[in-house]
């Protein structure tokens, strides 16, 4: 028959093994959970920034190209806003690797669209490089396409952040709830 001295400690020290090995388990299992909250966060913020980044810089190929095409290819400045209008250009493409490589497949929402707006300017661009003007009407018209597949990057990106509960008005409100609960708490502790 057994010692009732050895089977009490026995199954005390089986108890307190198998407490952590359970506590180690649930205590990996929130690290695994805890990094990979911050990998997605980071590579959102990554993909977020590079988007703005590209975004800018879209905005100054834009502007830099309707400048160029303002101008007449005779004038003194031609060669000057040429130049920039390459510079702006070649600034953009950067940029629009950058959300290509981190949107990942041809196919995704975003990179479409940043392909699009790429598209509408690319034939401000390859006139302004055959050495033809473009007239007002034909500016508007890029603008018009680039403006519409610039918005639907802006759409595409806010709704990757609102699903994903990072877009600033759901992070807001999340925020005034865990303040108006720290407030309750605070309040709560002062009364005791």
């Amino acid at each position: 028959m057994a010692d009732p001295t050895w089977l009490g400690t026995i199954s005390a020290l089986s108890g307190t093994v198998l407490g952590g090995v359970i506590a180690a388990a649930a205590q990996s299992v929130r690290d695994r959970r805890t990094r990979r909250y911050e990998s997605e966060a980071r590579w959102e913020k990554a993909f977020v920034d590079g988007v703005a980044e590209f975004l800018t810089a879209s905005d100054a190929e834009f502007r830099a190209l309707r400048r160029l095409h303002r101008a007449t290819p005779g004038d003194d400045r031609w060669d000057a806003l040429r130049n920039d209008a390459d510079d702006a250009v070649e600034g953009a493409e950067r940029k629009s690797n950058v959300v290509s490589l981190l949107a990942g497949d041809r196919t995704h929402p975003v990179r479409v669209a940043s392909r699009t707006m790429r598209q509408a300017l690319r034939e401000m661009q390859t006139a302004a490089h055959d050495g033809t003007v473009l007239g007002e009407d034909e500016i508007e018209d890029v603008r018009r396409r680039w403006t519409a597949a610039r918005e639907d990057l802006l759409r595409l990106v806010q709704g990757i952040c609102a699903r994903h509960g990072r877009h600033p008005r759901v992070r807001a409100f999340h925020e005034r709830r865990v303040g108006a609960r720290a407030e309750r708490s605070a309040g709560a502790d002062r009364r005791e």
